[in-house]
Order: structure tokens, then C-alpha cells, then sequence
């Protein structure tokens, strides 16, 4: 009996232990698993091949052979790449309910077609500034959530951008672990995430935004929704909950019809977490400026805060003062035993 539980305890921990496996049917990992490995271009830039098989098969690309998204490599070993992967590749993976396979491709025509898309009439300098795909996206470990936290009339819209309408909710299920939230980054990684990019007014200048553009990370921490932001909430809006709909991918420049904050839209864009929204209410600006010459109003509002706020807390200051004077020269002494506290008769009241 004693030696069946330690064979099944020692069998446990053999389970536990052993390493996960990835799709890797052509052995690719023979080479690329060494962390070194890799090599130097003649601009001294190193580039490092290495591939974690732990960390890569608890991927979302877990059950995804190499070679089918690096499809230029037609032998083992492989010459040097020189193509890089293309997302829109089609996988093997047939996604439940559907008759086509998998691939990013309606995705990525979103892209191609917002602000951040590499256009043939953009600078080489400006092709390099532009975020691509795994700029922005994790490679995230699978995690299952619960599924009463997922707001489901909402993450079901985002499963029709790829997915047929029938019979997607009986696969709803099995895709929780992208469903929890608009995106899989907190709303603080997101804020940071684009900060990167549009707080380098360096890089913004050289390709001629406006003003208002380059001061937009600064004037958003400033609002109450950076503000919120800065002290951790979850609900409040970020980046992306303003200029991408469900597609998060669809972001254009204002003054695009397609953008969810263009005039026409902005109304439908604040209703996501706003319910009394009207014409009054998408006036209001987002990105305040405290300058005089753009934005009087706001300007001349925080000179008359200001002065309420540091007029009421010298006022208050100054009472104290008073009193403290007073009480002094009634002779009431002032002590500092078991906290504060005055003692003693005024004489001018015996």
C-alpha cells in the first residue's frame, strides 16, 4: 500500500515536472533552443535567435508549427532569412464553427488602413517610427478567467469581426482567455504602451503633427481620466477605449469619417461609458489646454481655482493664527501632552 502512494506521489511529480512541448514537427529547436545563438549585421546590431520551448508552448501560437509562419524556409538548414513573417499567413488551424483556416488577414486590412500603417508615400524614417504588429502585442500565457466577469453582449461583438455569427456563442466558451477585456493589457500598460511613441515630441516633430498632437500625453495625464489612470482604476477610459471601436485596430486621424472620434462619431464614442451624453457633453475637451490664447475658459478656471483653493487653506492657517495669539495672550497655555490641548483660565473671562 505504502509503495503504491509513493509511485503514484513520484509519477505526480514527474508529470509536474516535465518540460511542455511546442509544435516543432521539423526539430527547429535543435538550434534555436541554444540562448546565444544568433548573429552581428555589419552595422554592429546583434540579433538573437533563441527560442524558449517552455515559454513558446504555453503560447497562443502554442499549436503552431514554425514554418507556417516563417513559410520561406523551404529547407533545414534554412539559408539566410532575409523576408519577414507576414501575420495574414493562413494556419492550419481550422477555428471551431468556421470553413475557412485561421489567419490575422481581416485584422491586419484594418490596420492597413489607419494611421499607423505604413503608406508608399511615407520616408523611410517614418516607415521605422510606425508600430507594427509585435510592437504592440504580448505573446500571452494561456489563462482561463471567470467567465461572470466578461460583459458578453459586448465581447461577442469583437468575436464577429472574424468569426460567423451562427454558432459562435456555443465556441464563446472556449475563447474567455482574450474575452476578459477589451485588450489583454491593463489600462495603465495601454496608456504607457502609447506613451512611447507619442510623448517623444522629438520623433512627433519630424513628421509634422500639430502642436495639439504633440502635446496630447501630456494634456490626457492631466485630465480626470489620466488622472484616474495614474491611480490605478480600471474603468476609466485609455487610448485606445477613444480611438479604436471593437476592432482596436481601426485608429484614423480625426478628421476621417471612419474615426470614432470624428465629430459624427464622438456622440456614440462617449456612450460607451457616458449614458446622459449630448451635444453639450462631447464639447468638453479630453486633452485640456491651459493656455490663454486656446482654451480662455479653462485657463481663467484654474487661475480661479487656484486662488480658491490656496486662498482657503491660508484663510484657515491664518484663523488659527488668530486664535493661537489670542488664547495666548488670555494666558491659556498651549500643551503637548496626550496629543494637543489647552489649558488653563482666560483672564480677560475669569
Amino acid at each position: 500500500m505504502i509503495a503504491s502512494l509513493w509511485l503514484a506521489a513520484a509519477m505526480i511529480l514527474l508529470l509536474l515536472s516535465s518540460p511542455a512541448v511546442a509544435a516543432d514537427k521539423e526539430n527547429c529547436l535543435m538550434c534555436h533552443k541554444y540562448r546565444f545563438v544568433g548573429r552581428i549585421d555589419e552595422n554592429g546590431k546583434r540579433f538573437n535567435y533563441n527560442v524558449d520551448e517552455n515559454i513558446y508552448a504555453r503560447s497562443v501560437h502554442r499549436n503552431v508549427a514554425c514554418r507556417e509562419c516563417h513559410t520561406y524556409i523551404t529547407k533545414i538548414p534554412h539559408d539566410p532569412v532575409t523576408e519577414s513573417v507576414n501575420c495574414a499567413n493562413e494556419c492550419h488551424i481550422k477555428p471551431p464553427f468556421s470553413k475557412e483556416k485561421f489567419s490575422h488577414k481581416k485584422i491586419i486590412d484594418i490596420y492597413n488602413e489607419s494611421v499607423h500603417a505604413i503608406k508608399p508615400e511615407d520616408s523611410p524614417e517614418l516607415r521605422e517610427a510606425k508600430p507594427y504588429c509585435k510592437f504592440c502585442h504580448l505573446n500571452p500565457l494561456y489563462t482561463r478567467v471567470d467567465e461572470k466577469l466578461i460583459a458578453f453582449e459586448k465581447t461577442l461583438r469583437r468575436c464577429l469581426n472574424c468569426h460567423q455569427e451562427k454558432g459562435v456563442t456555443q465556441a464563446y466558451k472556449h475563447m474567455t482567455h482574450r474575452l476578459r477585456k477589451k485588450t489583454s493589457r491593463s489600462h495603465q500598460e495601454l496608456v504607457e504602451l502609447c506613451s512611447k511613441c507619442h510623448q517623444d515630441k522629438e520623433l512627433m516633430g519630424k513628421f509634422n503633427v500639430s502642436k495639439k498632437s504633440l502635446e496630447a500625453v501630456e494634456t490626457y495625464n492631466r485630465s480626470i481620466h489620466g488622472k484616474s489612470i495614474a491611480l490605478g482604476s480600471q474603468q476609466t477610459a485609455d487610448c485606445v477605449s477613444c480611438h479604436a471601436s471593437n476592432m482596436l485596430h481601426d485608429i484614423y486621424k480625426k478628421d476621417n469619417t471612419k474615426a470614432t472620434i470624428h465629430k459624427d462619431n464622438l456622440m456614440q464614442t462617449c456612450k460607451q461609458c457616458h449614458a446622459q451624453t449630448n451635444s453639450w457633453f462631447i464639447q468638453i475637451a479630453v486633452h485640456p489646454s491651459i493656455e490663454r490664447d486656446e482654451n480662455p475658459v479653462v485657463y481663467f478656471a484654474g487661475i480661479f481655482f487656484r486662488f480658491a483653493l490656496y486662498g482657503s487653506l491660508l484663510s484657515m492657517v491664518g484663523l488659527m493664527l488668530f486664535e493661537t495669539f489670542g488664547r495666548k495672550r488670555d494666558g491659556i497655555k498651549f500643551l503637548l501632552r496626550h496629543g494637543t490641548t489647552w489649558r488653563g483660565k482666560s483672564k480677560r473671562f475669569g
